[in-house]
């Protein structure tokens, strides 16, 4: 089989923690360079986007600045692999993308698009809407066509490369415009339509979307140049993501006390969220939004979004709320390890937490900062 073209999967989205809004990476041979300048993965949340940028560390140089909302630039000349961008810190399938690439100058391999992982199974997925010197081609699957382009699917098998959970074996799928978009102009990526045309050609996600999705610089296989300027915003959701093996919704299950959320058919704005033992009702299904760079949870039985409230005292209930797009409505997903999320409230700062209470229909609550399995939350697809 042909050798892939893309380098990306040690793009290690689940580290964070980073919040550096300009990173610099200069390795040049053979001279000493300062260890804390020698960055290979940064990553971080800024102006309410998810941003990250890793390098393989080759000689050359990689700069990357986070601009206002979604803006980001990257300039290069480098020897090796590097990927940058910023977006989301989870994927989802109903994603429709916003972006303008307003400058985009590239020499050597590499790609500019959409990106991201699953797992369950572990697959990285690309739609490809530029390139540098060489269209990004593999396995032809089919066809799809979608916001005015038509894009050829691809697919190809990495064995025993590096990956974000390690070094695994995996499928890469994506799609590549048949003529790269133009600069300049605004853009969208109906993800979904991308989805259900890889799954209508044997080629569907995975089931967990947790790993984060970013409008993606890459560049691959030495001796590129190059200099982006983009930007990425939330363009809604689409009616479509039914395609693929992705699920649309997810029990969410704290670490420490077993329970899922639930929302206990209160359908009530103000009323309180809470926790239940294992059950797959629809009060306790949630579906993942996208907001501005956060996400909602809205949930299937009663259709109302988790909501901090506006309160910021240690304990205080987190509870359930009509549709809305308040702070109070929008969570940040911080890495717990293990699968495991902290959901911290953009209006309140504070972090969904268990409270310790494993008695079903016990009320949720919120936390300051803190790392106690209490505030440590996994998402489950439902099957």
């Amino acid at each position: 089989m042909k050798r892939t073209l893309f380098y990306a999967a040690a793009f290690l989205f689940m580290l964070s923690g980073c919040s550096e809004d300009i990173i610099d990476v200069e390795l040049i041979a053979d001279e000493e360079i300062n260890d804390a300048y020698l960055k290979s993965y940064e990553s971080g949340t800024h102006d309410g986007y998810f941003w990250a940028l890793w390098t393989d560390d080759r000689p050359g140089w990689v700069n990357y600045q986070n601009g206002p909302g979604g803006n980001y630039t990257v300039s290069w000349d480098y020897s090796g692999n590097f990927t940058a961008g910023k977006g989301w810190n989870s994927g989802t399938v109903n994603r429709i993308v916003g972006y303008n690439i307003g400058v985009h100058n590239h020499s050597g391999g590499g790609v500019f698009g959409y990106y991201g992982w699953t797992r369950n199974p572990l697959i990285e997925y690309y739609v490809n809407e530029r390139w540098g010197n060489a269209r990004p081609t593999g396995e032809h699957r089919g066809t799809v066509t979608s916001d005015g382009a038509t894009y050829d699917i691809y697919t190809a098998m990495r064995v025993n490369a590096p990956s974000i959970d390690g070094t695994q074996t995996f499928r890469q799928v994506w799609s590549t415009r048949r003529t790269q978009a133009p600069t300049g102009q605004n853009r969208t990526i109906t993800f979904a339509n991308h989805v259900n045309a890889w799954a209508s050609v044997g080629l569907g996600l995975g089931s967990d979307w947790t790993p984060a999705a970013i409008l993606l610089t890459e560049a691959y296989g030495g001796n590129s140049q190059g200099s982006v300027n983009a930007t990425v915003w939330s363009a809604g959701e689409s009616s479509g993501g039914g395609g693929g093996s992705g699920a649309t919704y997810y029990r969410i299950q704290n670490r420490a006390t077993g329970l899922f959320l639930d929302g206990m058919g209160r359908i009530s704005d103000g009323s309180n969220l809470g926790q239940y033992a294992h059950t797959n009702h629809q009060n306790a299904h949630w579906v993942r939004e996208a907001s501005g760079g956060f996400e909602r949870f809205r949930n299937r039985g009663t259709g109302l979004y988790i909501d901090g409230m506006g309160r910021t005292s240690n304990g205080a209930d987190a509870g359930q709320w009509a549709n809305t797009n308040h702070n109070n409505a929008q969570w940040s997903l911080e890495s717990a390890g293990d699968g495991y999320f902290r959901l911290r409230n953009r209006g309140t700062g504070l972090y969904l937490d268990g409270m310790g209470r494993t008695s079903n229909g016990a009320d949720v609550g919120q936390w300051a900062n803190t790392n106690h399995q209490n505030a440590h939350w996994r998402f489950v697809p439902v099957q």
